[in-house]
């Protein structure tokens, strides 16, 4: 699981090097009406990590 945060981490990292983070942060405001900042850009992609290292650990 704390592998799967850092691997979100480290993904939302590389894609935020490539502006990619604005724009999804812009899609994620028209969607849902949230407005979030970097901070939580980052945070969702930990969730996400966290989620999918803990899902991976419970299929082995």
């Amino acid at each position: 699981m704390l592998g799967g945060l850092i691997v979100g981490l480290l993904v939302g990292w590389f894609i935020s090097m490539f502006g990619v983070n604005d724009l999804l942060i812009q899609g994620f405001s028209e969607l849902t009406g949230i407005i979030i900042s970097n901070a939580g850009f980052y945070t969702i992609f930990a969730i996400m990590g966290a989620v999918g290292g803990a899902l991976n650990n419970c299929k082995k």
